[in-house]
């Protein structure tokens, strides 16, 4: 059974004492030996950047991210936009990003480089059409007109076949496009049109929506990808982690939401409504998608139950040990400011760890892999949005106030845009 996030007994040693961990710098320390990829169909802004080894990349803008150390392949980059303005930002006329583009070497992860992790498939791309390994390895749709049309066709048959990952794609499935992929690199190569216009008119031709002024465009939107993956045979032990972390998140969120309500602060109100929200539903996609009921921990053969989870009250849950962390860290936190934001602090160390452990349960089971990674990258990113506030009302040590267990580093802790720049919408 999958520990309690955060202990009755600590929460209530750190009411009585706190203790003080070591300074946590809010300086940008980023070496200069670091490793860029670029992430490119479109440039994908926003995406969830990872390497073989787990390790998350900072996104440094333009469908460009970084890797402190030379990562470990493949690189896999989730979810995120398809900027098809060229603007830098994720706005109107932009496409959410509905397949995972992989880096198999090399510094740009492509749909041509996505399908070279296959070696037959990699000889494929070379023998058929002239490509040497810099190129599927390194180049990108925008500097290379054939990785373009092949990254246009692949794509294409992609969302056609509802397939969200093209790496599986094998190279008897390739062949029944070659022949697209030598038109459409003809046609590329006869005309001036801008690579970033051909793309356009393939969205157009797919009937992909664009995203539009009404939607949040905050939102890291994963649930696509996972939804076209393939069923995982679950065991309990993966079963019982998803009813747990649903409850987590929305514990995560009531908390949040319930504190503000003593003491307003806008971390405690954005990260709960632009985030945790988005969190819980994302696994409560997956336990739709495996049909699962949640609210019966004992017998995973009843189904899952829409009706009996939005009976939860704030406040409620289904997993014993959460109801009862649930108050304990409600006491914390309703005592001041600076206590609610701590909670904040505590939770987020702890669904780390907790996270750390559920992707090693995940096993082979990719959907839940992807989902599991989105939440701890958001984790990250609100660690540094509840330290920075505790900073920015006096607390110098920030999180660290609380002692060691939760002072976290940088490289312990990589945030998307750098470290302690905090809460960023969509994770």
């Amino acid at each position: 059974m999958k520990k309690v996030m955060i202990s009755i007994g600590t929460i209530i040693g750190i009411i009585l004492l706190t203790g003080c961990g070591g300074g946590s710098s809010t300086d940008d320390t980023t070496a200069v030996t670091g490793y860029e990829v670029t992430v490119e169909r479109g440039p994908v802004l926003h995406a969830l950047v990872l390497d073989k080894a787990g390790r998350q990349a900072r996104e440094i803008g333009e469908g460009r991210y970084w890797f402190t150390e030379t990562p470990e392949y493949p690189v896999s980059a989730y979810g995120g936009f398809i900027d098809l303005t060229r603007d830098g930002v994720v706005n109107a006329g932009d496409i959410n990003n509905s397949v995972i583009i992989k880096a198999s070497a090399g510094k740009a992860a492509t749909l041509v480089n996505t399908i070279a992790a296959n070696a037959d498939t990699r000889n494929w791309l070379k023998d058929s059409f002239g490509l040497d390994d810099t190129a599927i390895d390194d180049a990108t749709p925008s500097t290379n007109r054939t990785v373009a049309a092949i990254s246009d066709e692949v794509f294409a048959y992609c969302i056609e076949n509802r397939i969200a990952d093209p790496s599986t794609l094998t190279i008897q499935q390739l062949e029944t496009i070659q022949a697209r992929i030598q038109n459409r690199i003809q046609s590329s190569l006869e005309t001036d049109t801008p690579a970033s216009e051909l793309e356009n008119e393939l969205v157009d031709e797919l009937a992909i929506p664009k995203l539009t002024e009404d939607e949040n465009l905050s939102q890291l939107n994963i649930g696509e990808i996972v939804d076209k993956l393939p069923e995982s045979n679950l065991t309990v032990e993966q079963k019982y982690t998803l009813a747990y972390m649903w409850n987590e998140e929305k514990l995560a969120k009531d908390i949040y939401l319930a504190l503000n309500d003593l003491t307003p602060h806008q971390t405690l109100y954005n990260i709960a409504t632009r985030s945790e929200v988005q969190h819980e539903a994302e696994v409560e996609n997956l336990v739709q998608k495996y049909d699962i009921n949640i609210t019966n921990l004992k017998d995973y053969e009843i189904s899952y139950s829409e009706e009996e989870l939005r009976a939860l009250a704030p406040g409620q849950y289904t997993v014993p040990e959460v109801q009862e962390l649930y108050n304990t860290l409600y006491a914390k936190g309703s005592q001041s400011l600076q206590d609610a934001l701590e909670v904040g602090c505590m939770v987020e160390v702890t669904d780390v760890n907790d996270l750390d452990e559920d992707i090693e349960t995940a096993g082979d089971a990719q959907d839940l892999t992807i989902v599991f990674n989105f939440l701890r990258s958001g984790s990250y990113n609100h660690y540094w949005a509840f330290d920075r506030a505790l900073k920015n009302i006096g607390v110098s040590d920030g999180c660290c106030s609380l002692g060691e267990e939760y002072c976290k580093t940088e490289e312990e802790f990589p945030s998307s845009n750098g470290q302690g720049n905090g809460y960023r919408g969509g994770l």
